[in-house]
């Protein structure tokens, strides 16, 4: 029997956004990532492939995805366009995976007959990622209406698994999941057969998507990390925290709780 390579774990750059990208890449060499997910953003740094590629290889990180800007980014570019040239990146780089925030569910089929399908067909594999619940229903009249529209299937967020059914390849996010009120097991068996990346942090539950770092909420990651060992997951495990949830701006606070982080998902794939 073949043995199969450990799961590698990664730090997502977007957990430390208010730092400079070197800095960043250098606190995930010293704490012991296998890699990074680069959140590209505001700043040009985090655009260019000769720079992040020029990084990779002095801290020895490998890219091992690439999450476009969950806003407009430095190109002020339209949601559609800037995945397009996200697309364009991870080529460069030869990042394994790009990470996609998906529309509102009434616009999904149009998303992946059309951008979607135009950063594939780089040659992209494209994870669509599970947002985080809204339209939640309120008292009074506007929040009958919304109750009325979301039992429409109005919903205003791709935060279902049956969102994600029709993509060959998904991204889940732990937080999310828990800030839609969803369970995190259900969702991974729902989702498993086309799982592709995993954001991994943790939650308390009291609402709102809080990207705790793991172990400092009640989420069930310990068994989600088993089962991704158990069931033969081929791709990585991202950390997508909160920069206050680092312990952010103290050097040592992030460090620290970096270290902490990584041990905790290692031991939860029965990595040591």
């Amino acid at each position: 029997m073949s043995v199969r390579p450990d799961i590698p774990v990664a730090f997502s750059t977007g957990s430390l956004y208010t730092f400079g990208l070197e800095r960043v890449f250098a606190w995930t060499s010293e704490a012991g990532f296998d890699g990074v997910e680069v959140m590209m953003d505001d700043r040009w740094d985090t655009h260019q492939p000769e720079y992040v590629g020029d990084l990779a290889r002095r801290y020895s990180l490998p890219v091992l995805a690439v999450h476009p800007p969950i806003y407009s980014g430095v190109w002020r570019l339209s949601k559609d366009e800037t995945l397009v040239r996200s697309a364009k990146l991870v080529v460069a780089l030869g990042a394994p995976v790009l990470v996609a925030h998906p529309p509102r569910p009434a616009r999904l089929a149009a998303w992946e007959a059309g951008p979607l399908a135009e950063a594939r067909r780089m040659g992209v594999a494209v994870a669509v990622e599970n947002m985080p619940r809204s339209g939640r229903a309120r008292s009074g009249r506007r929040g009958r209406r919304s109750a009325s529209l979301l039992r429409l299937g109005g919903e205003r967020s791709s935060h279902l698994p049956e969102h994600l059914a029709r993509f060959e390849a998904v991204t889940l996010d732990t937080s999310h999941v828990a800030a839609s009120g969803l369970g995190v097991m259900d969702f991974y068996r729902k989702v498993g057969p086309s799982l592709r990346h995993v954001h991994l942090s943790d939650s308390d539950g009291s609402g709102g998507d809080q990207h705790r770092v793991p172990g400092r909420g009640n989420l069930p990651l310990r068994e989600l990390l088993a089962a991704l060992a158990a069931d033969g997951y081929a791709g990585a495990v991202s950390l997508e925290l909160k920069p206050f949830q680092t312990g952010a701006p103290h050097p040592e606070s992030v460090l620290e709780r970096m270290r902490e982080s990584l041990l905790y998902v290692r031991r939860g794939l029965g990595q040591g």
